[in-house]
């Protein structure tokens, strides 16, 4: 898509109305039409008008300039003043989620998120409620461009009800497809804060998608095990390592481990404790001990624990 496609067809939406205006016009002097009745022809039009630029102009200029945009449904954002709550909880939920699948693809381990990895917002625009969120031009940025594409690429499998095996084809690093499939769950309305839907679009979502809370369910289930093809094949070694938990995830039931003995990367785990229990292990040492799914070179990439023995 051309760069200003949505803007040019709206500015040309304009023009015609205005070209019926004049049209009108001339036909009114050219009749003799008294200046009640031309105004009277001319209302629907100027209504028009209005529309145009009160609503379908900027929205079409915050679709060209957005990356990803959210068009939010439900009563929550229906209101002409959606309630801040629910704006600043969108605009973190996505940021967070977005970056979070940045650092992973880059292998960033930092708490902070570096500035060209970070998110840019472009802004709100009406009809239910529309934002917009864009990522910086320089070539540092490309991680998070690519996390757009992945949710993008990967909430069109899962809003269709894919099974995990198609979407492992399509995102075969595990650590990867999980954070991805984690993050379109988190996007995906819960049902109990007046948000019933919300379309992901912008330059970088080729089809538009609507996350529900049915989606929100698939994407749940879909972490609950693993690939069957893990399951049936030659099944990985257990697998123990011996790391600190960083990046607890409570809502997806995920989290890090880092500074692994012998070993260079981190590993996202896959665990089953409870939240209290998952809590106190941040900053423990810890080993676990549970089956492996490996990414290229043969690393471990993600890991579904067994079992799990605080150290510190």
């Amino acid at each position: 898509m051309t760069s200003n496609t949505f803007t040019a067809v709206a500015r040309e939406q304009i023009r015609l109305v205005q070209d019926r205006l004049l049209a009108l016009a001339r036909w009114a002097e050219g009749a003799g039409a008294d200046e009640s009745a031309t105004e009277l022809l001319s209302q629907p039009y100027r209504r028009l008008l209005d529309e145009m630029y009160e609503h379908e102009l900027p929205l079409a200029k915050l679709a060209d300039a957005s990356d990803l945009l959210l068009h939010v449904h439900g009563p929550a954002a229906s209101a002409p003043t959606p309630r801040i709550s629910v704006i600043t909880r969108l605009l973190g939920g996505t940021r967070d989620e977005v970056t979070r699948l940045a650092k992973q693809l880059g292998g960033v381990t930092s708490v902070r998120v570096p500035a060209a990895l970070d998110m840019g917002f472009v802004g709100v625009a009406e009809g239910s409620l529309y934002l917009g969120f864009s990522t910086d031009d320089e070539a540092d940025a490309e991680l998070t461009r690519e996390a757009v594409d992945r949710i993008a690429t990967a909430s069109k499998l899962v809003t269709a009800d894919q099974s995990l095996e198609v979407i492992a084809n399509e995102l075969p690093d595990p650590a990867v497809r999980d954070m991805t499939v984690a993050a379109i769950r988190h996007l995906s309305p819960s049902g109990h804060a007046g948000i019933t839907a919300i379309d992901l679009l912008g330059r970088r979502v080729p089809h538009r998608v609507s996350l529900t809370t049915e989606t929100r369910r698939h994407a749940r289930r879909l972490m609950a095990q693993p690939p069957a093809g893990f399951m049936s094949g030659a099944l990985p070694s257990t697998s123990v390592f011996v790391g600190t938990v960083r990046e607890l995830d409570l809502d997806a039931s995920r989290f890090e481990v880092r500074n692994v003995e012998g070993y260079p990367g981190a590993i996202r785990c896959a665990h089953e404790l409870d939240e209290q229990d998952a809590k106190r292990l941040v900053d423990l040492r810890v080993r676990v001990k549970g089956r492996p799914e490996y990414g290229a070179g043969g690393a471990v990439r993600l890991l579904w624990v067994d079992e799990i023995e605080a150290l510190d």
